[in-house]
């Protein structure tokens, strides 16, 4: 009953963020999304959403990408998108963060090596389990230099145990967006949505992340992948 009610929270929250959200990026970075098309068939079924991470607001950024059909007020058909979330953010040291990661849903995780992916992962892969959308971001931490780093292991893991696609989704030029420039109106954001991924293969999680971020990769340079 809790989880039904989060995510009802969360539903609700997006749903009214949405049209500020989009108004503000529109206005201040120009924002654009590409490749939308690749979400069709796709509407109020599971999905792994995986993309690059350079800026907290990358979060809303990403609930902005969902389309809207037949004249919706809000992507009700995608909504809500799940974060997966570093469990530091939940604590009350960072209380606005942890505010905002609660009432928009996301997912705890916790980062390190050597932990079983299950545990660290168990709740994602329930929220899979019963249709849920989830965003990932598979390098598990924002980029220092704004450069596409290595990925890790849980996006395969979560396809592997689940069986849901990944749409691997570019967000350009978010790094150190808060400057001038935007003030200025003269920086542009720009997010590609590339083709769902349906199997990565008979292959180890390395080699199965590997072809995500090489997906992710493709974006990032424009190539429609």
């Amino acid at each position: 009953m809790e989880n039904r009610k989060k995510i009802k929270i969360a539903k609700l929250f997006q749903a009214i963020t949405y049209w500020p959200i989009c108004y503000l990026l529109k206005f201040f970075v120009h924002y654009k999304v590409y490749g939308q098309e690749n979400l069709k068939g796709l509407e109020n079924k599971a999905i792994i959403f995986a993309s690059n991470h350079t800026n907290f607001i990358d979060g809303p950024i990403s609930a902005a990408v969902m389309p809207r059909y037949k004249k919706e007020l809000y992507p009700k058909q995608f909504f809500p998108i799940r974060f997966l979330a570093l469990g530091k953010y939940f604590s009350p040291k960072y209380l606005l963060v942890a505010l905002y990661v609660w009432i928009n849903g996301s997912i705890k995780v916790w980062a390190g090596t050597g932990q079983d992916l299950n545990v660290v992962l168990g709740e994602a892969i329930d929220a899979l389990k019963n249709n849920g959308r989830l965003w990932i971001y598979p390098e598990g931490k924002m980029s220092r230099n704004g450069k596409l780093q290595q990925g890790r292991r849980g996006v395969a893991y979560l396809h592997q145990q689940t069986n849901v696609p990944i749409v691997p989704v570019a967000i350009k030029d978010t790094f150190r967006i808060l400057s001038l420039k935007t003030l200025l109106r003269t920086r542009r954001v720009s997010v590609y949505v590339g083709k769902p991924i349906y199997s990565l293969g008979d292959v180890s999680m390395e080699d199965g992340v590997a072809k995500v971020m090489s997906k992710i990769a493709g974006l990032l340079e424009n190539r429609r992948v």
